[in-house]
């Protein structure tokens, strides 16, 4: 046996001996005097207490990257980010989809030996969450929030219809029955539910009660998919009768009491309306599926309104590839649309441009949008397979909602 494994020693020796010696065997790559390009360091990285998830760009600051964007890797954890514009001391750099308040960066430059390390840990939040506790089974169609920032959510349940709400522990609970869903809502000034729903009424629900007591609350002059309040109280819904009526919520004569035609819209259908800055404000529809936003002013008191302004024509935006389903604005005027887009679900809009909206975290399609208090901008992502409420940080507060109480 010990001859054997002398023998098999003795041949291997011999081939390695002869491999060496073969002329036509590759020289090696390896340089034992190459010590490669300068390591690179990182000083710096702007903005300094963290970034959006998937969304900000930040800047690197430091020394020896390459001034070729495709030569630097810039790792988060285990995450690639994207180098948009490198220097050889300067990245701007576009973070990867990773939620963590203890993420490394390290930077490697093609040609150097050595990754640079960040020395602090890095925070990356997400811009986007999933609130509340709803899923592919729970059929979600408006909702509204009230002054303490609780959600209220239209569900159209089997066998009832109902609202829930979620409360900013995002614990839920029904808030009342309700006779049918709500293609559009808001909160009234005593905390009561107003809602329409495709129909010729406008619909009320109190907190706490079964669907029986869904009061029928006013008949309109036409079909109505969505409402909201002016400063004054008055109550506007819009459909597809192309008409918009304005309602005046505190009469008491009867059901078609107190409902006032305000504004004939001619072939125009409403399929989202809003009230801003003492003007109203729809995005609407005609039989050729032309989609535009116009405005109105409100001429006083009562809730008369003027002629239509065209604000923004989404058919030549987008080309009438992708269809409109709501809108909201902020407080500055600047307008969201939420649409089908698969490229662009949330549509931004200021001084008549638009351009997407956190577009690599967000899906299509956002049916209805409404602002919470501040700069949360909670809308709902409806498919087949998933049915979700969204809170968006959108670091800008959102337009005032007149009737919250």
């Amino acid at each position: 046996m010990k001859i054997n494994m002398l023998f098999l020693k003795t041949i291997l020796l011999s081939l390695i001996i002869v491999s060496c010696e073969d002329p036509n065997y590759p020289d090696s790559v390896w340089d034992e005097d190459d010590a490669g390009n300068a390591t690179p360091s990182i000083s710096s990285v702007e903005p300094a207490s963290g970034a959006f998830a998937g969304i900000d760009t930040i800047t690197i600051t430091g020394q020896n990257f390459s001034d070729t964007e495709s030569k630097n890797l810039v790792y988060f954890n285990s995450m690639l980010g994207t180098v948009i514009d490198a220097s050889t001391t300067s990245m701007e750099v576009v973070t990867p989809n990773l939620v963590s308040d203890s993420v490394q960066i390290r930077v490697a430059v093609e040609g150097a030996f050595i990754f640079a390390d960040y020395g602090n840990l890095y925070s990356l939040t997400a811009a986007v969450l999933d609130y509340g506790p709803f899923d592919q089974f729970t059929d979600i169609y408006s909702l509204d929030l009230d002054r303490e920032e609780n959600l209220i959510v239209s569900m159209d349940g089997s066998p009832n219809a109902e609202f829930w709400i979620v409360d900013t522990n995002q614990d839920s609970s029904v808030w009342s029955g309700s006779l049918a869903k709500g293609s559009g809502m808001k909160l009234g000034p005593t905390g009561s539910v107003y809602f329409v729903n495709y129909q010729r009424y406008v619909y009320k629900d109190e907190q706490g009660t079964p669907k029986e007591n869904t009061e029928i609350f006013k008949r309109l002059n036409g079909n109505a998919t969505d409402l909201d309040f002016d400063s004054n109280g008055n109550l506007y819904a819009g459909g597809t009768g192309s008409t918009i009526d304005v309602v005046d919520i505190n009469d008491d004569g009867g059901l078609t009491s107190g409902v006032t035609e305000a504004k004939n819209l001619d072939t125009l259908d409403v399929i989202s309306l809003r009230v801003f800055n003492n003007f109203v404000y729809v995005l609407t529809t005609t039989i050729t599926s032309s989609q535009a936003i116009y405005k109105m002013p409100i001429l006083d008191d009562s809730g008369s309104l003027g002629d239509l302004e065209l604000v923004f024509d989404w058919s030549a935006y987008s080309n009438s590839e992708s269809t409109a389903l709501c809108f909201t604005l902020s407080e500055t005027g600047d307008i969201f649309v939420g649409s089908d887009s698969e490229t662009e679900p949330l549509t931004y809009i200021t001084d008549g441009s638009g351009s997407g909206f956190y577009s690599s975290i967000l899906t299509a399609p956002i049916s209805y949008m409404a602002w919470g208090n501040f700069q949360y901008l909670y809308l709902i992502n409806r498919t087949d397979e998933t049915k979700r409420v969204q809170r968006v940080d959108t670091r800008m507060n959102g337009a005032d909602y007149y009737g919250r109480p």
